[in-house]
This record gives structure tokens, sequence and C-alpha cells, in this order.
């Protein structure tokens, strides 16, 4: 199959000279560096971590499996250590939190950098794309907003954007290879990959799920011998079993012992009087706002997926298997993501774009290809009916919602529009960009191919300036407004080993963020209205010596901006 996708390839190309080994090496390696020194260089504003607790989860969780002091995450949610195992080895270079966090965004940035090749090799190898329409193609992924914003966080999410990549490629290379010993070691290759994004995030129970069905399903059909079904399957057996010893261990070092089922509330809640509806409205909004963050080449992958490579006067080639993985991932994330709220709390929860964004840059890739080669319809009245009705459905949704106007631009990072709140009036304005943005590459797809990445790069391009610098920035000022200093050196002289920290002054960036900066303390909760500090030493609120006047407090550090001083008692 793979070499008819070849041929037929370069048979449709843009009819530009063929690309040769060191065009492509040059590129990729140039646009591997462009992507990883523009993340590197956003990241130099940063001091540390500011979404909370998810952030504080995966660093102190590298920071336990580096022997060092456990977190202090009873009242947070539990966050896996697949992306911590990553995170560990900084920390055994440096005790400097800092530094440690720079340079988790320097592993951050290599890693969304890493995209881009990673695209490259899937479009040209399993997808049968051109060097020259794959180079822009991969770029274009690579360059989706979201990998940018989300690689300023350290979030499970810049692991999973390349392992959704390196999965996919796996997929392909065990279904497309001939020879015996190469198949058994893409089998191994795709149990490992899916281990991989299992042990990162459970919502990659999706992957796992659709790995073991096709793996079954094509040993069933005998296009699979026995010995690689066996070894996907025992591949991944041992790996769920690794994250389980993983996760229990770390539950008993940073979680007190016991992670609450955040799954089982939310089912609870999903079956609840409103729970279903209200997933149903998310799955509308969440799948809007894929098709407005791609500019509607997600949409472009799932209608041409039924003719790929049909041009006027040839027949239909075969449809590369690792497309339709592509979608039944996607499907399969918009469906967890869309149950994940069945009560919204924040108007971002309807159209949540970051569970489902892993798979995104992939799409894209995917849709540029697509349109270069497929018989492009002048009629785009029929697409752009359908997403209006998709619109107003999701914008009646949101005018009659109660939640605040207020949005995570954390979650949002492709939408091609301001977010300061998230009303119909947004909705209707990024509806708009992305039907503008669709409508220039249709026309393009229809005359001159050859601009097609480009110019899905400067659509991007405006979007990453305000999607990613602005919620970095703006986050960065709220949790370290000038002024601010870590609580660290005050700790390290004082030779402060435990902290109280006061429930009665409850501050999320308090208990979690500030954690970071205290690596060789550890954190005790206690609420002061109703028993004496476990310690001397007590992280509360400016009104301590008030509320407490016998117990001699004097303030040694105090959060700039924040409700929050570490104080020392006399005990």
């Amino acid at each position: 199959m793979r070499s008819r996708l070849r041929r037929a390839a370069h048979a449709a190309g843009s009819g530009a000279r063929p690309a040769g080994a060191a065009w492509v090496r040059n590129r990729l390696l140039a646009g591997t560096l462009i992507l990883f020194l523009a993340r590197l260089l956003l990241s130099l504003v940063r001091s540390g971590p500011v979404l909370v607790a998810d952030e504080i989860g995966y660093l102190t969780n590298a920071r336990v499996l580096a022997d060092g002091v456990a977190g202090q995450l009873d009242k947070a949610p539990f966050y896996r250590g697949g992306y911590s195992l990553l995170l560990w080895p900084l920390l055994k270079l440096s005790s400097d939190p800092e530094l440690v966090y720079h340079l988790a965004l320097v592993l951050n940035a290599a890693l969304a950098a890493s995209v881009f090749p990673l695209l490259y090799v899937l479009l040209t190898r399993f997808a049968g794309v051109t060097p020259m329409v794959a180079i822009w193609a991969a770029f274009a992924g690579a360059l989706y907003p979201a990998l940018t914003v989300l690689s300023e966080v350290t979030m499970s999410e810049n692991a999973l954007f390349p392992l959704v990549c390196v999965w996919l490629i796996a997929f392909g290379g065990l279904l497309e290879e001939r020879k015996g010993r190469a198949r058994l070691a893409w089998a191994g290759g795709l149990g490992a990959a899916t281990a991989a994004l299992w042990v990162v995030h459970n919502r990659m129970l999706t992957a796992l799920v659709l790995t073991v069905a096709v793996v079954v399903w094509l040993g069933v059909r005998r296009r699979l011998r026995p010995l690689e079904v066996v070894t996907v399957l025992s591949v991944v057996a041992l790996g769920v079993l690794g994250t389980h010893l993983l996760d229990s261990w770390l539950i008993d070092q940073n979680y007190g012992g016991r992670a609450d089922s955040e799954t089982s509330q939310r089912v609870g809640d999903l079956l609840g009087q409103h729970g279903l509806r209200t997933a149903l409205a998310n799955l509308a909004g969440q799948t809007w706002y894929l098709l407005v963050s791609t500019f509607g080449l997600a949409a472009v992958v799932c209608a041409g997926a039924t003719g790929w490579l049909r041009r006027a006067g040839r027949a239909a080639e075969p449809l590369p298997p690792v497309i339709p993985l592509a979608l039944a991932l996607t499907g399969l994330l918009l469906l967890i993501s869309a149950a994940a709220f069945p009560e919204r709390t924040r108007p971002d929860m309807l159209v949540y774009g970051r569970y489902a964004e892993i798979v995104t840059p992939v799409l894209v890739a995917f849709g540029i290809a697509m349109l270069a080669r497929i018989e492009v319809s002048p009629r785009f009245f029929r697409p752009l009916a359908a997403f209006s009705l998709l619109t107003l459905l999701v914008v009646l949704i949101r005018a009659t919602a109660d939640e605040p106007d207020a949005v995570n631009r954390w979650n949002v990072s492709g939408l091609p529009f301001v977010t300061g709140t998230l009303g119909p009036a947004i909705l209707i304005g990024a509806a708009l960009v992305a039907v503008a943005g669709a409508w220039l590459l249709w026309r393009v797809a229809a005359g001159h191919r050859v601009w097609l990445g480009p110019l899905a790069v400067a659509l991007f391009a405006p979007i990453i300036v305000y999607g990613a610098w602005n919620p970095v920035v703006k986050s960065q000022r709220e949790v370290y407004p000038s002024g601010w200093e870590s609580p660290q050196p005050v700790a390290e002289s004082e030779r402060i080993d435990s902290i109280a920290y006061d429930l009665d002054h409850y501050d999320a960036i308090g208990l979690y963020a500030f954690q970071w900066f205290l690596p060789d303390t550890s954190v005790r909760l206690f609420s002061a209205s109703r028993r004496p500090p476990p310690t001397r030493y007590v992280l509360s609120g400016h009104s301590w010596p008030r509320e407490h006047p016998g117990t001699g407090a004097v303030a040694l550090w105090e959060a700039e901006g924040r409700d929050q001083v570490l104080w020392r008692l006399r005990l």
C-alpha cells in the first residue's frame, strides 16, 4: 500500500522539482530550531508555576521521584507521574526551584518543537504526502497555538503532543511493514507508545482502548500474526501494571495515602438531573471549538477521509489507516472532554479545547495535505450553512447559561479572537474569523495549492501572539507581581524543615505555587480556629497577630499582592 501511495503522491505533487534529502534535512532542522527558540524566548518572562494545583502536582511528583521533600496535595486531584518522569532528571541537576522550573520550560520547548519532524515522518511515510507539501503541512501543525501556550506551563500535554504522533507512527509502521522481524519491532513500539500515553494521563484510556480493539480485530481478521498481537497486548499490559504501581507510590508520598476519584464524582454528576444534557451541549461546543481553532481543517479531514487522493479523472487511492485512527482518537477525546464537565462553573467549559487539542496538530497537517491533493468543490455554501447552524446552537447555549463571563484562556488558546470574556458576541466573532480563514484556504486549494502551507502558518501566527503571550504574561503578573521574592532564602536562613499552612486563610497560590519554592520544607495543613499550629512556622494571613495575640508572631516573609505571610511563632 505504501509504495502505491508514494507513487501517487509524486504523480499528484505540486509540480515542483522533487525535494532531495539535503533540502528536507535542512528545512526540518531550521524549522525545529525556530520553533524551539521562539518558545524558549517566551519562557524567559516566567518566574514559576501559575496553574495550580496542576503544575504543582507534576512538579512535586518529580521532586519526590528525585528523593526530595513530598508535596502537600491532600486537597488536590491526583496527577499521574508519566510527565513527571521526564522532569525528574532536572531535579537531579539543581536544587534551585526557579532554575529547575526554567529547565522544565526548556524541555517543554524541545518537546513542542519535536512535533514538526514527527508530523513530517507521519505524513511522508504513512500518508503518501510529498516532501514539498509535508514540510509546510507539518510546520503549520507544529505551529498550532496550543503547543506554544502549554509549553509555558509544566502540564502533561507537553508530553502528550509528541506521544500522539509517535503512537500514530507506530500504528502506521505495524500496519504497513512487510518484514516479520520489523513488524514485531513495530508491535513492541506501538505497545510502548500506548503505555506511555496511559502513564501520562488517564484520559488516554481512549488510546489504550482503541489500540487493544484495533489490534485484536486485526488479529481476528488475520492481518496481524498472533505473535504481533500478543506483543502489543503484553507491552500494554506491562505498562498498565507499571502505571498502577507508580500511581500507588505517588499517592502514598504526595497525597496522604489517598486520592479522591474525580471519575466517580463526574459519573455521578453526569447521571444527575441535568448532567447528560450539559454534556451533550459541551459536545456541540467543543466540536465547534475544534472546527474554529483549525479554520475548518479538522472538518476537511473528516470529509476528505471518504475520498482520499480523489482528483479529476483519477480513481480514489486507499485511505491511509493513520487518518481514521487520528479521527477515532479525536472523537473519543471529545466524548470524554464533554462528559468531564457535567456541571459548568466557567464559560470556557462549553468550548473547552485542551483535552482534545493533543490531536489537533495532526488534524491540521492532514487537512492541509488533503486540500493540496483532493478535488476541491467550488461550492462553499453547504459547509458554511452547516457550520452556521452549529454556531447558532453554541451561541444559544451560551446565551442561556448563567456562568460568569470570565474565561480561562489556557483552555481555549486556539480561539482566533479576543477572550476577555466569552459571551455570544465573542463566539460569533471567532466564528466569523474562522470562516474567513477557511474560505481563504478553500480558494487557495482551488487554484494555488503551493500556498496552502504558508497561508495556514500566516493564519496561526497572530493567534499565537495573543493566545500564547497574553495568558502567559497575565498569569505571570497575577502570581508574581513586581517586588515578589521567593520564600526560599528565608526558609534556608531559618533552617525551616516544616511549615504549617492555615486553611482559615486559604489561598490556592499560597498553598500550591509557593510550595514549589520550599524544596527542603514540608507543608502541614491545619485550621487555626480549631487547633494550635503543629509547628512554630505558620503561613497564614496578615491578620494572624490580631487573631492570635499570644503567639508572639514575627513576620519573616510575605507574598507581594496576596494575603499570605510566613510567621515565626514563640512556642
